[in-house]
């Protein structure tokens, strides 16, 4: 009977034991400094916990810390970047994990208690690497104080509200850069080489294969002046990727042609821009491809907010209120605003004033008043975008579920040959 009863104590001990845990490295936490910490679990993730996935709450009310987290092998590794002494509650929810072939959900809540900063302190950036190459670790020291350290078997010291900058050339799939000062500070080293086999996340279903430094890409561009951005390719899978090609909705984007990414591959995807109008742009990248005789798509979320050439930096209100609120109206396409222009949190160009029809007989005489009332909505557009755009870290790139709703809609357009809409901007360079 004992037996027995040791038995079932032993089985429900491994079943709470299997529920996704987080374990800080240091848990003294001070302001400015790193916070290390790893997220595990004793059964399998059956998804990858993403940096959109993690909240921070002082109270109720949700607050913003810089942070980043990366997958290796069965962990997850995270840091913080700490600024100010405070109390707040770290959240992680619908964590997806497999026990015992049995799909489960957990929800992680964790004190972040952040005091003072001492006259020693340690502020590293990034708080892990990954890289195809060599890379470089910051080290920074934010207190009036001199910092003694050791990484690596190596001695150094930091003058105060100084940096010293880490080489990092790997040799391993993984290892650790080992900071020793007043704590110690393992920092993750991952290595995509492309001669030996990488390891990233994989669910149970579903075996990766085209990856992308970046999901989701922020710009901020200038009317008439063309520009260049890069977006890295990984082939994590053997098998060779074929057929690629990129189509976008974007009109003054050209997109360079790809070639075939063998296993184990990297290539680069080239993008260059020349708008001719202002404004604010988000539309989706795809990169179909053929993988085994299977034809799948990668979704790259670009932003992009476009002003006027030799606009000066202003700053300009974005209002909380919508635009009723405003007692404003959204123009219909062919309408102008002949009023003022604000930029709810909707994001959409309200306008607290009365649409006017925009006739092209208007837009012909330069010395018209409606001439002049294109450039003013064209100035109020870039000068209001580019604050927005400085207000953007609460965009997020749309949902999964979104993304593929709207992919077949937009293939159908672009093959249909359907033109974007002109915007006022290009309606008056026309």
């Amino acid at each position: 009977m004992k037996r027995g009863i040791l038995i079932i104590s032993f089985m429900l001990l491994s079943i709470v034991s299997a529920t996704p845990t987080l374990e800080f490295k240091n848990e003294e936490i001070q302001a400015t400094e790193t916070v290390l910490a790893t997220i595990t679990t004793l059964g399998e993730f059956t998804k990858e916990i993403e940096s959109s996935d993690i909240k921070f709450f002082k109270g109720r009310k949700q607050v913003s810390l810089e942070h980043d987290i990366i997958y290796y092998k069965g962990t997850h590794y995270l840091y913080i970047y700490t600024t100010s002494p405070t109390n707040l509650t770290l959240q992680i929810e619908n964590i997806l994990y497999n026990e015992a072939d049995i799909l489960k959900s957990a929800t992680i809540t964790k004190q972040l208690n952040i005091t003072e900063k001492t006259n020693e302190s340690l502020t590293i950036k990034p708080g892990f690497i990954f890289t195809s190459s060599s890379a470089t670790i910051k080290l920074i020291n934010p207190t009036s104080y001199q910092l003694n350290l050791t990484y690596n078997d190596n001695k150094t010291s930091i003058a105060p509200m100084q940096s010293a900058e880490v080489e990092i050339t790997p040799t391993q799939t993984f290892s650790y850069l080992n900071i020793s000062t007043y704590k110690d500070f393992q920092v993750p080293i991952i290595y995509f080489n492309t001669t030996k086999n990488a390891t990233t996340f994989v669910t149970p279903e579903i075996k990766p294969d085209l990856r992308v430094d970046t999901e989701f890409l922020l710009l901020e561009l200038f009317t008439n002046n063309e520009s260049q951005q890069t977006i890295e390719l990984f082939n994590f899978g053997d098998d060779n990727l074929t057929n690629l090609e990129t189509t976008s909705n974007i009109s003054f984007m050209e997109i360079e042609e790809l070639q075939d990414i063998p296993g184990r591959g990297i290539q680069n995807l080239t993008l260059k821009l020349n708008p001719k109008v202002s404004g604010y742009f988000q539309e989706t990248i795809n990169i179909s491809y053929t993988q085994n005789e299977t034809q799948k798509i990668l979704q790259v979320t670009i932003a992009v907010f476009v002003l006027p050439e030799g606009t000066p930096e202003e700053n300009f209100q974005v209002e909380e209120e919508n635009c009723g609120q405003l007692s404003g109206q959204v123009c219909d396409t062919g309408m102008i605003c002949n009023g003022t222009i604000s930029y709810p949190k909707s994001k959409e160009k309200c306008c607290v004033g009365l649409c006017v029809e925009l006739k092209d007989s208007d837009l012909e005489d330069s010395s018209g008043f409606g001439w002049l009332i294109a450039i003013v909505i064209f100035a109020v557009l870039g000068f209001t975008g580019h604050y927005f755009y400085k207000k953007q870290k609460t965009l997020q790139a749309p949902t999964p579920k979104e993304t593929i709703k709207k992919t077949t809609e937009k293939f159908e357009k672009r093959l249909a040959g359907t033109k974007t809409q002109r915007t006022i901007g290009s309606l008056a360079k026309s």
